[in-house]
């Protein structure tokens, strides 16, 4: 089944960017630009498809292009990051110090080394 869904998934995600390039090719040429965000709703959709994939991609250019009317927003809207994406790393305590207990200390950027250098001067 998971395999079913990655191939309708693909397709889906295919469909749509598809669509997207022959909006941007042969329908956006003809009509006047008069997009009120920035970036426009369908350059939204092909990067809101290559974030996050054909199903939540297309649900965000949904929404965008549902607030895309006169009495709706306007401005900078950009694409949200895709969080579940990203790998957080917990920092382990270095040691007990006299400060408090479980200060993290960073001896090796090049900040720490050259405040503890010109501590020496």
């Amino acid at each position: 089944m998971g395999f079913l869904m990655k191939k309708v998934n693909s397709f889906f995600y295919k469909f749509i960017y598809y669509f997207i390039v022959f909006y941007q090719k042969i329908i956006s040429p003809i009509i006047p630009a008069r997009c009120r965000y920035y970036p426009t709703c369908s350059n939204y959709g092909k990067q809101a498809l290559a974030w996050h994939g054909g199903w939540s991609g297309s649900w965000l250019l949904l929404k965008r292009l549902s607030r895309c009317h006169p009495l709706g927003g306007h401005g900078v809207d950009f694409v949200p990051l895709p969080l579940s994406s990203y790998h957080y790393q917990y920092l382990s305590p270095a040691r007990h110090t006299a400060q408090g207990l479980y200060i993290f200390r960073d001896t090796t950027s090049y900040v720490s080394r050259l405040n503890h250098l010109m501590s020496m001067l």
